[in-house]
């Protein structure tokens, strides 16, 4: 899934998480393989079903290419079920890239 150069609304990619019940652990595991050339640029955030939003990443590593790392998320205040998001803005100029996979471990 690209991500629009430059943009403030960015791009979302999905998952759907149904039959479970409870909440999420506060050891959650986000997995994020996004190929960009210039990481800096880049915002990404888990959106919950209920539209809390849990920063991953926030504009760090400068020039470096490429975010490919699990972050550990506290998700326990959230409903296991429903459609969760990640969502990738890139926030500046002349660099692209794209969502190349991820996943949620509960």
């Amino acid at each position: 899934m690209n991500i629009p150069d430059n943009n403030t609304t960015g791009v979302y990619s999905n998952i759907t998480v149904s039959g479970r019940s409870g909440n999420a652990p506060s050891n959650a595991q986000v997995a994020v393989n996004i190929v960009h050339t210039y990481i800096g640029d880049l915002i990404v955030d888990l959106v919950a079903p209920d539209g809390s939003t849990y920063n991953l990443h926030n504009r760090t590593g400068s020039g470096t290419d490429n975010i490919n790392q699990t972050y550990t998320v506290n998700l326990s205040s959230e409903a296991l079920n429903g459609t969760w998001r990640l969502r990738a803005r890139d926030r500046a100029g002349s660099d692209t890239g794209y969502i190349n996979s991820w996943s949620i471990t509960f």
